[in-house]
Order: C-alpha cells, then structure tokens, then sequence
C-alpha cells in the first residue's frame, strides 16, 4: 500500500521548500508516534480501504487515521508520489482542514491521539511549541497568500494547529495542548565522587536542593496511578506543573535518599537479578535489598523494574529479551506485596521489538532516556525523561522545569567547564524514523 503526502508544484521554490525542509513535529518524535510526513492520500483496494476506516468521519485527515490503522494491522506502506498542492494558501488551507477533522477523528477513535500529528504537540522543541502558540493566538497565517515559500512549514504547522483550536472545545485544547508533566530521574545519589561518573554521581547535598527548588518552582509529584489515567482517560487534562521523581538501578544510597522523601511518590527502577549485590555496569556501588526496597515501598515510594540484567534489550534474541522482561515482573511479584507494572530501558535502549515485549511481559508503560515533556500524545512505551547533574543549579532547573529539555549545549559545555566537569556530550539523541513504518 502506497501512502501519499504533500508536494509544491513542480520545480517552484514552494516544492524544494517541502521536499528539503522536514515538517517541524518530527523533532523529537518517538519511536511511535505520527508519520513522519502529513498523509494525505492512500493507495489500497477498497476492501482494505472499507476496514480500516470503519467509524471513521469523513475530512482531512482521514488518510493519516486509515494509514495507522493499516500499520498497526502490520500492513507493509510505502511512500507514493505526492500529491501536489498549487501554492502556498492552499497548502495554509488544506492544513487548517486537516486540523480540524483531526479532533473529528480522535474523538471516534481516541486511541489515533499517539499516531496522529494531533497528538504532537510536545514532539516539537521549546521554541517550535512558542511560536506554535504566539501563532495560534494571533490567528496567523490567515490564508498564506503573502507568506513567503520559506516560511511552508511554519504556516502550514500554524494553520494546522489553528484547526485544531477552532474544532476542539476548551477541554479539548487543554489537554492536546497544554497538558503535560516532567520526568527527572537520577542514577547515583552518594557523598562519594567516583572518578569517571561524574555524570551519574549526585550528593546528597545536591539532590536535596533540586527538590526544594522544584517545590519552589510549584512542581507537585505525579503517582503511578495518576500518570497511567491521564493517558488512559481521552477527557483527562494536568496541569503542566506535575512532575515524576525517578531514579534508575536502585542504588542502596539513593533507594534511602528517596526513602526520606516518599510523599514525593519517587519511582525506583531496579534490576531485579542484582538486588543486595553491586552495580558492576556503572561504579560498582553497593544496591539496595530487598528489605530496603520494602521500606521504600512503606515509605510512600513505588518500585517498577529495570529488568534483571541491565543489558541493552536490544541486544537480546527473542526468548531472552521475553525472559528478562516477564523475569522482572515474577521476581517484583515474588519480592513485593505492592510493585509498579512501569519499565526503564536500561541505557534508554528500544525498539519496536523491544516495545512489543514490553506489552506482551505486561508492561503498562516504559520510560526511555530521551529528553521532552510528556503530553497526553506521548506513546506509553516511549515516555520521555530528563536526568538531573550534579552541577545543575538553579536556572538549569527552570529550564528543565519550562521546556522538558537540558541546556542549549554552548551552555552547557561553557558550564561543565567551569564546574571542571568533563565536557563531552552524552545526551546524543537518536534520529527520528523515515520510513512509514
């Protein structure tokens, strides 16, 4: 089946502008999530056409809906010629359409939110997300007939979300656009500063400060269980203020660190083979037992898995990928009276097999490594966190807490330098999927 998206006319600037520039809600797109280009059009029989639209309303964005049906049916999609657009107040016109049929769409089927560009909104970058907004409330462009070809995307993105805003009602808007939550996680909370993981190692004097400058900040704990509904619940909104304290690996150190705080509602992930034992992956710091994660537990703090071994999951065959991940859970169950179905990936590795497995053990949700806010859009099994330094100060924590993002890295290298941290980038973010699939 062919998936066919949007193209200026041949050999105009308009056309080199679609074709060189990518549509700016793929940023930081997951690994599921919208397709990577606006589909507006769809090759198939009419039977395959007629089932994946069943209940569907007919607009726009039609297309885009049938095309994920089709994908998750494990149908192979190929991109198709594109469909042409004569200028640029067309292509203005087309997106608004597409918005709005859009809500039309989601409102049938609320579970098109995380493959839909509707869905989207916080795949973009801080200053995407602003302009976004300034744009919206502006109500601009109004037709794009004096909106140069380089300004394609930005217009079209605008129009789109403009169409979104004119269909959706107040509740709605909020909980596409506006409602989100922060995910900090941390690694080692220890006094000691182990040569070589700097990046990982936070004192306690330190961690203790990030989380009065987060009450400071007005950030509120989120709960497991609120998280799940939020994104369960197609008519559920959150303040932007909510925030999920979590660390990874259970390091003895931190699991009491978080113990002191569990009206915080912090989330530990740990690796459920090595508890009582030593972290051989990172500085070998002594893990938690399992006494110690039951305390966590009385404490108010809640114990998910970072499965048995800690070993990359997408390095692993299929048999012992399903053992590590369904292993966890059993050994939690066995372990613990109350446990989190929440998964980390250790190292933020996965894939789309890795994600299945993830489902298939029982998994309710899994976070990655990947920076960015969570919108109500985000894919479950790809949620995005941010780790919290050792030399984050004050304004990296307002800007972690406004954008979901780390610092523009001029800064942060300028910083770690004066910190005489090392500094070499180890945020590397993985490129976005071109494929269809």
């Amino acid at each position: 089946m062919l998936l066919h998206s949007i193209a200026g006319p041949p050999g105009s600037t308009l056309a080199r502008r679609l074709e060189r520039t990518p549509f700016p809600y793929g940023e930081l797109r997951p690994l599921v999530g919208p397709f990577p280009r606006p589909v507006v059009h769809v090759s198939a029989t009419a039977e395959q056409l007629g089932e994946a639209s069943a209940g569907l309303p007919d607009g726009a964005a039609r297309a885009e809906a049938v095309a994920v049906r089709l994908r998750r049916a494990g149908v192979d999609l190929e991109w198709g010629p594109p469909s042409a657009v004569p200028d640029l107040a067309s292509l203005v016109r087309l997106s608004h359409a597409r918005g709005v049929s859009s809500v039309e769409l989601v409102r049938a089927d609320p579970s098109l939110l995380a493959e839909m560009q509707i869905g989207a909104y916080f795949h973009a970058y801080w200053r995407v997300r602003v302009r976004r907004r300034a744009l919206v409330r502006l109500r601009a462009p109004r037709s794009g007939r004096w909106t140069p070809s380089r300004l394609a995307h930005p217009a079209a993105d605008a129009a789109f979300w403009r169409g979104v805003r004119s269909a959706a009602t107040d509740r709605e808007w909020e909980r596409f656009a506006s409602s989100s939550y922060l995910v900090v996680y941390y690694h080692g909370i220890s006094g000691e500063r182990t040569p070589g993981y700097e990046h990982l190692n936070v004192r306690p004097r330190t961690f203790e400060r990030h989380l009065r400058l987060l009450r400071l900040l007005g950030l509120r704990p989120l709960s497991p269980d609120d998280l799940l509904a939020f994104h369960a619940d197609p008519d559920a909104t959150i303040d932007g203020r909510h925030y999920v304290l979590a660390a990874d690996d259970g390091i003895a150190e931190t699991v009491a660190a978080f113990r002191r705080h569990g009206h915080l509602q912090p989330q530990m992930f740990v690796c459920t083979g090595h508890v009582g034992e030593r972290s051989r992956w990172s500085d070998d710091a002594p893990l938690a037992r399992w006494d110690e994660l039951r305390e966590l537990d009385v404490s108010g703090g809640h114990v998910g898995s970072h499965s048995r071994g800690h070993t990359p999951l997408t390095e692993l065959a299929p048999d012992a990928l399903a053992t590590e991940l369904s292993g966890a859970l059993h050994d939690l169950e066995a372990q613990l009276t109350r446990f989190t179905h929440l998964l980390a990936y250790p190292h933020g590795a996965h894939d789309d097999r890795v994600r299945r497995a993830a489902i298939e053990a029982g998994y309710r949700a899994a976070f990655t490594t990947e920076p960015g806010r969570n919108g109500a859009g985000t894919d479950l099994y790809c949620l995005r966190r941010i780790e919290l330094k050792d030399w984050d100060g004050a304004f990296a924590l307002l800007w972690i807490a406004l954008t979901g993002e780390p610092l523009p890295w001029r800064l942060e290298r300028t910083r770690r330098r004066l910190k005489g941290v090392p500094a070499r980038r180890t945020d590397a973010r993985a490129p976005a999927p071109t494929a269809p699939s």
